[in-house]
Order: structure tokens, then C-alpha cells, then sequence
């Protein structure tokens, strides 16, 4: 008898597959580069990493953006930032510690599990 297969359509971010591929063991990691080469090519052809300078510049242009879209009115340190940090308390975190809110958070989130919100109509986009 022949193989069925049936296909739905699934919405599925990059971020969720990234997710997946880090939660996957090495040999299926490397199984998934075989049945997609096209993925280590592009990985070896990818530019240098950004210098700190570039890295900085785009800091400074995002948040001109950010600001601008703000009505050049800075968010106030009370802010909520996260369930249990506002804004204030965020910046005032060293980088590592930064860095090690953002692991925890990638380690505990898993992305298939949030739910959606509602946010107000002229809500700036991640992107």
C-alpha cells in the first residue's frame, strides 16, 4: 500500500525552528545538515562578525528610531520590562547579568507554548 502523507498549514517563526535545532541532539543536528546541505553552505559563506564599532553604531540608530517613534518622550525608568524588573532595574544590570536574564529566558521559554497578546494599534514592531 502507498505512503500517505498529509500536509497542514502550520505558521512556524525562525525563532521557534532555531529553538528546536538547539533542543536537538548533535547526531540529529548533523542529520539535518544532510538532508539540508544548502544550510553549511550558506553557513561557510557567511560575512565576518560585526566589529564592536559596527555593533555600537547600530545600537545608536535604533534607539534614534526608538525614540523618535516615541515622540522623542524616553520611557520612564518606572516601566514595567519584564514580569519582575522595570525598566530601571534592567539598565541598571550589569552586561552579564543582561546575558545571563536572556539565556535564562531562551532556556525557560519555550516558544510553542506563548500565547499571543493583544497590544495597542500603533505598537511598534521587533523588526
Amino acid at each position: 500500500m502507498p505512503e500517505t502523507t498529509l500536509t497542514l498549514p502550520v505558521t512556524v517563526s525562525l525563532e521557534q525552528i532555531a529553538t528546536l535545532i538547539r533542543q536537538m541532539s548533535q547526531s540529529d543536528q548533523k542529520r539535518l545538515l544532510s538532508l539540508a546541505p544548502d544550510l553549511h553552505q550558506i553557513a561557510s559563506r557567511s560575512p565576518s562578525p560585526r566589529t564592536r564599532e559596527q555593533a555600537h553604531t547600530s545600537v545608536k540608530k535604533l534607539r534614534k528610531k526608538v525614540l523618535t517613534a516615541l515622540n522623542d518622550q524616553p520611557l520612564s525608568s518606572d516601566e514595567p520590562f519584564t514580569e519582575n524588573l522595570t525598566l530601571g532595574q534592567y539598565n541598571s544590570l550589569s552586561d552579564k547579568e543582561k546575558a545571563c536574564l536572556w539565556d535564562q529566558w531562551g532556556e525557560d521559554t519555550d516558544l510553542t507554548e506563548l500565547k499571543e497578546k493583544e497590544v495597542i494599534s500603533d505598537a511598534l514592531s521587533v523588526r
